[in-house]
């Protein structure tokens, strides 16, 4: 009996220490495979460049080739500042020009130029003499897209201008800080008029290799890279269940606020209400005064309302609401539809293309990267389907 006894101690303190060591060697393994990559050197030239009154823009004749997780593709910038084939100003004899204005979705920067919108729309349109202009500027608002067209985009003299609309454009047109934390210009409502305040962009950008002389360090939790992993794992896949073991110790504290840009679809309490109609109230006035500019200037002017992954995918959707929390009314359609009547109210045009894109998350092939989140091949397929047949009457372009 005691041999068994004695049996049975040696194999508890073999398994115990089997365990500790396959951990240890884990959590070794963790803290080297984990650390963060130093960002890689740019293969190319700048493509993006401080501008005093949009806070950035792209960069004349830069080139860079772009690697991400999910796409890799080539930028290359004209010698005016576009993306896309040398264009002048003047239009051809008999030419007529679309002007595809918006953020990174009417850029493109996912994707090779020929598969973007605007060079499917090039392509189609081309037998009719019409040129299309791609005049996004990647993490631009509607208010930077008013300045850009005022400043640049009207000098081709477009015919049509088809502005990209997506639901962070109502945040940041009430904020002076922008995408990846960038100054940008804000438009302040004064006596029923709009007044510009300009960008800070005298400051100096830290270069490259200059933002922290820190070793390069796995994250950890607890004392624990392994842990820390896990629980990043856990957090990305079931907030709602990291939030229950945060309270317990066993994961990170994880914040179930929003971030502005999502209020519009969940506002909490009479101050995010507040917010939200601060939001509407400032995009109408840009809006206004954008439908009036581009007509005045003797072209089109039609919207089409970009829908985000999480209002076309399910699953994306469901991720939303378990990562922010069930205390809040979550309206999926909530920007989609107040944009629309927005629109009819100003006599503007708009595009919906959600249910296609819906049927496509749905049933496939799916038309977003998964990681990314803006539209891969089959994305910009659906948005170019969705806008040529009304851009092909607009330009009486065959049947």
């Amino acid at each position: 009996m005691k041999r068994r006894a004695g049996e049975w101690r040696s194999r508890l303190l073999l398994a115990t220490f089997s365990t500790a060591l396959t951990l240890g060697l884990a959590e070794v393994g963790a803290r080297v495979l984990l650390r963060p990559a130093p960002p890689p050197p740019p293969d190319g030239t700048p493509i993006s460049e401080i501008s005093p009154t949009l806070g950035w823009r792209t960069r004349a004749n830069g080139a860079q080739r772009i690697r991400r997780g999910d796409f890799e593709v080539t930028i290359a910038i004209n010698s005016l500042g576009l993306r896309g084939p040398e264009l002048p100003y003047e239009p051809a004899p008999g030419a007529r020009r679309l002007a595809i204005m918006g953020d990174s979705f009417a850029h493109g920067y996912y994707a090779e130029e020929p598969e973007t919108l605007r060079g499917r729309l090039d392509a189609a349109l081309k037998t009719c003499q019409v040129d299309v202009l791609n005049a996004g500027g990647p993490g631009y608002s509607t208010d930077q897209e008013w300045i850009f067209f005022l400043e640049e985009i009207r000098k081709y003299r477009p015919s049509e201008v088809v502005l990209l609309f997506y639901y962070n454009d109502l945040q940041f047109n009430i904020d002076r800080m922008g995408t990846a934390n960038r100054e940008k210009p804000l438009f302040l409502e004064k006596d029923g008029e709009l007044q510009l305040v300009l960008p800070e962009t005298d400051r100096t950008p830290l270069r490259r290799g200059e933002r922290t002389l820190e070793r390069r360090r796995a994250p950890t939790f607890h004392g624990s890279a392994l842990w820390s992993f896990a629980a990043s794992r856990l957090q990305r896949s079931r907030p709602d269940w990291s939030r229950r073991l945060s309270a317990w110790g066993l994961a990170p504290d994880l914040s179930s606020e929003p971030p502005a840009e999502y209020l519009p679809f969940a506002p909490l309490g009479d101050r995010e209400r507040a917010s939200v109609e601060e939001m509407w109230k400032r995009t109408a006035a840009i809006l206004k005064r954008f439908r009036d500019d581009v007509r005045g200037a003797g072209a089109g002017f039609t919207v089409f309302y970009v829908p985000a992954r999480f209002e076309a995918n399910e699953d994306a959707w469901a991720f939303v609401q378990r990562r922010y929390g069930p205390d809040r009314q979550w309206t999926r359609d909530a920007v989609r539809t107040r944009l629309q009547d927005l629109l009819v109210s100003l006599d503007i045009p708009m595009v919906d293309a959600l249910p296609s894109f819906q049927a496509a998350e749905r049933t496939g092939p799916a038309a977003y990267l998964a990681v990314d989140g803006h539209w891969n091949a089959r994305g910009n397929e659906i948005a170019f389907e969705s806008l040529f047949p009304l851009m092909r009457r607009a330009f009486s372009c065959g049947s």
